[in-house]
């Protein structure tokens, strides 16, 4: 093995070491940068680098891995670590401390149990050491760090090493020594328990759930007492035990925050779940006065420490309520719901928007978990009703100040509408107060959401508009339309009645012809009353439901559709300036919500509510409603310029009604829906030209819709694509110079993108068979053809060629044709020319500047390439008969891909996604059996084929590796199978290069990496050692004799059972076997943390011969190191 040692032996000086700290941190120069990592990767190695790392220089030439130089002491990582912790101790700079811990936990991850019991304990206490030796000169941050770290080694070692354990407890005592001590002492156990409860990489994770149930059992209890302990010493404390203080509290938050089940959830998820708290915690929280300690604190100290009370008291309601028996657990929820009232009904600390935030939170968390049903009867229950009504009174409000804990108030009142029965609330305990708040609840917040919104427009408030942030209004409207529900007579009133002021307000100002701001602001605020018409008629539960709630759901959409109707007829008449886009979505939002809930696919039957439409707006039935729905949909596709929100919705909207089955079938039978089938573009949006994907929903839509009536197909295709026929028609009339006019060019792509929009949607055999005669009647695909040979435009080339890739989809089978038909070679022939002269012209510019390589160049190549892989994998087309009649465009289409693989540089395959996604796929066809032996593959594509497929094992998307790796095994096995074959002498030609280089990518994978589909890899692994064995035994022994002695032993045993599980003959049960064994090998190096260490040129061992048994090699190693 060789290796580069570009770096002095000499050891280097503390400043030195500090410099490149410092450079390879903050400097601006990747240069710099790049050069000090290198210089303190040779005196700071983690062993943990890949080899790609260091041996990016060596291409075929070589079959050895590139050993990374290192400095002379280091003789694996015991020594790497030693120097770090004394540049630890000796430096005080803040970059060279933070980049030494870093290398330091990433060596201690990876590298720990290769080191002996005595160079383990060193280390722990040397970190130990270096904190309580820099903790009064270091920033908090990088305590934390180094805390992390040994917690970290304490983890690894807990059950090696009995000293480990005993590391919590000495920091235990540590706090005694001083007030400054105990801050850090508080400070390192918050690190300990979030390292402890930080999900490792899955490789660690056997072992490390081990290690933190042991933890949790047997010291998370103390550090939680030790924590009380500190905050009950610090209350009364004064200014000088705030930093006391605050430290046991967030001991305390982070105790009680710790995934003491083993599901890791989401730390950014503020989901109600459960804290299952271990029952031998009962001595701890079900004692007198728990509660009585946060509540006086947070009354007496000010923010932060008053949040930080609030944040643990959070914790604490989430405690599992099966945690305290029935009866202490009555006391716990009078005491927390007197002491929440009290905050509620004295506004304590509420000035604060963090205590504000922390306690709208505790008040939802507290009713998530507890259902108060042991307190209903006491007066506590009523008082806290109370005060959370009047505080959500006000609260609502504060939009602008807090606007995330509106979702806490309304969800805490969801809650208890979901146990409230509305009909009869007079048998409940306080039904009273809560059949009056309820109703108060959903008006108040919709009335204070129209507030902010005229604030907003008004510029009376800094922030944004409530209307912006789309996802929290519709959770929230969700959670107010839940309220409602549960008392909906009395709530769809209030909205009713709101929804009725608004619009009289609307209609006077547009009587006193008000200007165009004043409208806007107006409509921006009736968004609000439509959304919440729809979230109350989108939250109905069929069997819930009553006729008198229908009767309301009618009265409200009535409403909210005479508003949008007043809108309408503003626009028409051109008064009052643009449309309101708010009001629009909230509308579309209004059409959904009713067609789900009373026309969806279930078909929910619910006559009371169009018996009340037919009264109040003349919708009798659904079709109604729907043809109500289709006519306002067409309204905003003619209103609406594109890029506007409107008309996605509005978009997909019409999607969803032509994917579901039923709906597809009532919309077509609309004369709205005759209507947009015979002019259908007819409309403002379709004017633009770089919309594609609304060009492709609406023109997909109408393509469902179309072709929902099987029989009346033909006649009604014929006229719905005549405009289309006659415009192809004008545009072969012009010459190639009028066609790529700037006046042309729109229509163009207009066309061809809309033909590709309309056919993503044809999936039956007989409509695809409509679309190619008609396509193919009057030599129309001469047009694409033309449109492709552009070369001066290639917008019009790219979308030519994405046409190109729709129509040669074998989408649901839809092109599989009867075995007399030409069509599918007709379809191979279009395309092979296509593909010819885009690939012809690229190659014959291939020298030629491009201002961007990937718009100009792979994007279109990229389609070729997808072309070409849906023609061959679609198997709609004989290929291996063209060659016998002598039809030449399977030899021109491949002849083209060949040559178009070997012009772009290997490295771009990682750098432009889609064009890795494009070359894979399509080699991964393109080389399969029997398709192989049709492909001009020489000397130097098969070379350039087989390094495209080793750059993209690291592509981003493991598919593609995935393809890369099918690529190869589908090369290999045809050389294998077909001794005789072309393919079979390529490979044997350049065994010596090109096979020993895959088969060390592949070792080098399988060895150093974690990957997810090792099943790909074995693959073509498992052909590489069939044709090299002897290479891959010697690779493989080299890399172990590189490796630590302590490891050496066990990593011989699990390579020599890997290599010996089957016989290397290809066969299927060989190769099943072979994967099989792979996937051993994973699991044993994974339970063992058999993390291999890139060779360093300091840590060559004796040599090794892995098919020997391990016994004799240990032996063998331990005569050597005795006669040295």
């Amino acid at each position: 093995m060789s290796f580069d040692n570009r770096v002095s032996e000499q050891q280097p000086t503390l400043e030195q070491l500090d410099r490149w700290c410092e450079q390879a941190l903050s400097s601006a120069s990747p240069e710099i940068r790049s050069e000090a990592e290198r210089r303190l990767r040779y005196f700071f190695p983690t062993f943990s680098e890949t080899l790609a790392e260091v041996s990016e220089s060596h291409g075929f030439s070589s079959g050895q891995a590139r050993v990374m130089a290192v400095f002379h002491s280091i003789k694996g990582p015991a020594e790497s670590a030693k120097l770090m912790t004394w540049f630890l101790h000796q430096s005080s700079q803040v970059f060279s401390i933070t980049y030494v811990v870093k290398r330091l936990r990433t060596l201690v991850l990876n590298h720990l149990n290769v080191m002996d019991d005595e160079q383990k304990t060193d280390l722990r206490v040397s970190l130990f050491a270096a904190i309580q030796d820099k903790f009064a000169e270091l920033p908090g941050f990088l305590i934390d760090d180094i805390t992390r770290t040994l917690a970290l080694v304490v983890m690894f070692t807990w059950f090696d090493l009995p000293e480990s354990k005993g590391v919590i407890d000495r920091i235990l005592e540590m706090g005694s020594t001083s007030d400054s001590h105990e801050i850090l002492a508080l400070q390192m156990m918050r690190s300990f328990v979030e390292e402890f409860n930080k999900e490792l990489p899955p490789k660690y994770i056997s072992k490390q759930r081990r290690v933190v149930v042991t933890f949790r059992d047997k010291q998370l209890k103390s550090i939680f007492e030790h924590g009380l302990r500190a905050m009950r010493t610090a209350i009364g404390g004064g200014l000088d035990k705030r930093a006391m203080l605050s430290q046991a509290l967030l001991v305390q938050r982070d105790c009680l925050g710790f995934d003491f089940i083993g599901l890791a959830p989401d730390e950014a998820s503020d989901e109600a779940v459960a804290i299952q708290i271990p029952s031998t915690w009962k001595d701890l929280i079900q004692v007198e006065g728990f509660l009585d300690a946060y509540f006086e604190g947070y009354a007496h100290c000010g923010p932060p420490l008053s949040s930080q009370f609030v944040e643990v008291l959070v914790l604490v309601a989430s405690i599992r309520r099966s945690f305290y028996t029935e009866a202490v657990r009555i006391g716990f929820v009078k005491r927390m719901s007197a002491g929440i009232a009290e905050i509620l009904a004295g506004g304590v600390g509420l000035d604060d928007v963090d205590n504000y935030h922390h306690v709208c939170r505790l008040l939802a968390r507290f009713r998530c978990i507890h259902t108060l049903v042991e307190i209903e009867d006491a007066p506590v229950y009523r008082a806290l009703l109370v005060a959370a009504a009047a505080f959500t009174a006000t609260g609502l409000g504060l939009w602008e100040w807090s606007a995330n804990s509106v979702a806490p108030l309304l969800t805490f009142w969801a809650k208890v509408a979901a146990a409230h029965d509305g009909r009869d609330s007079s048998a409940e305990a306080c039904g009273d107060v809560i059949a009056a708040t309820l109703p108060r609840v959903v008006g108040q917040h919709v009335r204070a959401m129209v507030e902010a919104t005229a604030r907003v427009a008004g510029g009376d408030s800094l922030g944004d508009s409530p209307l912006e942030n789309t996802d929290a209004l519709l959770e929230n409207m969700a959670l107010a339309g839940s309220i409602a529900r549960a008392a909906y007579a009395a709530s769809a009133a209030a909205v009713l009645a709101l929804a009725r002021a608004m619009a009289g307000e609307y209609h006077a100002l547009l009587n006193g012809a008000a200007g165009a701001d004043a409208v806007a602001a107006c409509e921006a605020q009736l968004a609000w009353p439509v959304y919440a018409v729809a979230q109350c008629i989108g939250a109905r539960q069929p069997y819930r439901a009553q006729p008198d709630d229908d009767r309301a759901d009618a009265d409200m959409f009535a409403a909210a559709l005479e508003l949008d109707h007043v809108a309408r007829q503003r626009l028409q008449r051109g008064v009052g300036g643009a449309p309101s886009e708010a009001l629009e979505l909230a509308v579309l939002h209004l059409l959904h919500s009713f067609r789900a809930t009373y026309i969806g696919e279930q078909g929910y039957k619910a006559a009371a509510v169009y018996a009340r439409l037919a009264e109040l707006v003349g919708l009798r039935d659904a079709g109604h409603v729907l043809a109500l729905v289709v006519d306002r949909l067409l309204f905003n596709l003619r209103t609406w310029p594109p890029p506007s929100p409107v008309v996605h919705r509005t978009l997909q909207l019409f999607h969803d009604l032509s994917v579901g089955y039923v709906s597809v079938r009532q919309v077509a039978r609309l004369d709205a829906a005759a209507a947009l089938l015979a002019a259908h573009a007819d409309f403002r949006f379709l004017g633009a030209v770089d919309a594609f994907k609304p060009r492709a929903l609406y023109y997909a839509g109408l393509a469902r819709i179309l072709f929902s009536a099987p029989d009346a197909a033909p006649p009604a295709f014929a006229a719905f694509v005549r405009p289309w026929a006659r415009l192809i028609d004008d545009l072969a009339l012009m010459s190639d110079a009028q066609l790529a006019a700037d006046h042309v060019r729109p229509g163009l792509l207009r066309l061809l993108r809309d033909l590709r929009g309309f056919l993503s949607a044809v999936s039956s055999k007989g409509h695809y068979a409509l679309f190619f005669a008609w396509i193919s009647a009057a030599q129309r695909m001469r047009l694409v053809h033309r449109c492709v040979a552009m070369a001066a435009d290639g917008c019009v080339q790219i979308a030519a060629l994405k046409f190109m890739a729709e129509f040669v989809f074998n989408r649901t089978q839809r092109l599989n044709f009867d075995v007399a038909s030409p069509n599918g070679v007709l379809i191979f022939r279009e395309a092979s020319r296509a593909v010819c002269a885009y690939g012809g012209r690229v190659l014959e510019e291939r020298g030629a500047a491009v201002r961007d390589v990937y718009k100009d160049r792979y994007k279109g190549v990229a389609v070729c390439f997808t072309i070409l892989a849906r023609l061959i994998a679609g198997k709609y087309v004989a290929i291996g008969v063209m060659p016998l009649y002598g039809d030449p465009a399977l030899e021109r289409a491949y002849s083209v891909a060949v040559e178009l693989l070997k012009q772009f540089p290997v490295p771009d395959v990682i750098a432009y996604p889609k064009l890795g996604r494009a070359t894979t796929a399509l080699l991964e066809v393109l080389l399969a059996r029997p398709n192989i032996d049709l492909v001009p593959l020489d000397d130097a594509a098969y070379e350039h084929v087989m390094r495209v497929c080793v750059e993209a094992f690291d592509h981003a998307e493991t598919a593609v590796s995935s393809s890369a790796c099918g690529v190869i095994d589908a090369v290999l096995t045809a050389a294998i199978e077909g001794e005789e074959s072309e393919i079979a002498k390529l490979v044997r030609a350049r065994a010596a290069d090109v096979t020993t280089y895959l088969l060390r990518a592949m070792l080098n994978i399988v060895l150093f990496e974690d990957r997810p589909n090792d099943w790909s890899f074995s693959r073509p692994l498992f052909c590489l050692i069939l044709l090299d064995t002897q290479f891959a035994l010697q690779y493989t022994s080299q890399i172990v004799q590189y490796q630590p002695p302590e490891r050496r032993e066990e990593l011989i045993n699990a390579l020599k059972d890997l290599l010996s599980s089957t016989e290397f003959v290809l066969t299927t049960t060989n190769r099943d076997r072979f994967t099989q064994a792979l996937t051993q090998y994973r699991r044993e190096v994974a339970a063992k943390n058999l993390i291999l260490m890139v060779p360093t040129s300091q840590t060559l061992g004796a040599p090794v011969d892995i098919m020997a048994s391990a016994g004799a090699i240990a032996a063998d190693e331990g005569e050597a190191a005795m006669a040295d």
